[in-house]
């Protein structure tokens, strides 16, 4: 049998979608994000809407618009309120369940591959077994997600919905007071995570820190016009930390499932393939710890203040 296939570097980084919209000087800043929120709404569905079980790429676009949105729902957590906030909020994260469980299951193989690579030639006959689970698993899900009459349908349809009520929200038309608060608010909690996992690095905590980074990520994103050079550095470092955290969430995934696979796997390859998990993961948590020291390493009020000094010079400016 042949080793375990060549993998990216980053498993699914290196698939590429549409850049994030940008806040315009020339609407509010509420605005400026209840526009962006519908947008990749909109682009969500699009992604979905063919023919057929939609390609994986497809898929993980419209997850990955998803996440968009819901980073730009805390944008403007302020003026939506903290109960229309949790109710756009949980209608997004339940629309990209169905697209989870397929993204979760291909990323299994595709971490496998990754992990394996530089140790294929003495590694890959033994976890032959491993792989061929994996795999099919992955082939398990696909068939219960897609074996329905239209699967995607109530994703699709909970995108529409979210969409058409992102525009009537009633958020004003308001700037940096608004969306300094929601910055503020995930640099605190990523801030704030950072410091736990020093002391205890727990999947969930790992799991949560990462989820934190990714919606600074994208929220920088947003805010880049107002200093491009500045904010541009800080993103894609920000970028980089979420993709070592999401690294290692994919192989705590990973070893999960396969302390999982009982009789199907033998016992040497389970604990063979458990220890390159481990290390794997060590050295990955140590590179997030250099990089979350960084990104988090300012107090979150002198972080949105110094933002906030840019935005009100960006909006200043003639156009």
């Amino acid at each position: 049998m042949r080793g375990p296939r060549a993998a990216p570097k980053r498993h699914v980084a290196c698939i590429r979608v549409a850049r994030m919209a940008r806040l315009r000087r020339g609407e509010s800043g509420t605005k400026g994000v209840q526009r962006i929120v519908g947008r990749e709404a909109k682009k969500a569905v699009k992604e979905l809407t063919v023919a057929g079980p939609p390609r994986d790429v497809a898929v993980h676009d419209a997850r990955k618009r998803i996440k968009r949105a819901r980073a730009a729902l805390r944008l403007i957590r302020q003026p939506l309120g903290g109960r229309r906030f949790r109710r756009e909020n949980e209608a997004l994260r339940d629309a990209a369940r169905p697209l989870s469980e397929i993204r979760d299951a291909k990323i299994l193989v595709e971490a496998f591959d990754a992990l394996v690579e530089d140790t294929a030639r003495r590694n890959g006959a033994r976890a032959r077994h491993v792989r061929q689970m994996l795999v099919a698993h992955q082939s398990r899900v696909r068939k219960h997600v897609f074996g329905r009459k239209e699967p995607l349908e109530p994703v699709t349809k909970a995108l529409r919905s979210a969409r058409k009520r992102a525009s009537g929200w009633s958020v004003g038309q308001r700037g940096w007071a608004a969306l300094g608060s929601g910055l503020r608010r995930v640099y605190r909690a990523g801030r704030k995570l950072l410091a736990e996992v020093r002391s205890n690095p727990s999947d969930e905590r790992l799991h949560e820190w990462r989820k934190q980074a990714k919606y600074l990520w994208h929220q920088l994103e947003m805010l880049e016009p107002i200093a491009p050079t500045r904010i541009k550095t800080l993103a894609r470092r920000t970028h980089r930390l979420s993709d070592q955290l999401g690294q290692d969430h994919d192989l705590a995934l990973l070893k999960n499932r396969v302390r999982r696979s009982g009789a199907r796997v033998p016992r040497t390859e389970i604990d063979a393939i458990s220890r390159l998990i481990d290390r794997r993961r060590e050295e990955l948590r140590a590179k997030a710890m250099g990089l979350g020291a960084r990104v988090y390493d300012e107090r979150p009020r002198r972080f949105s203040e110094r933002l906030g000094t840019r935005w009100h010079a960006w909006r200043s400016r003639r156009r």
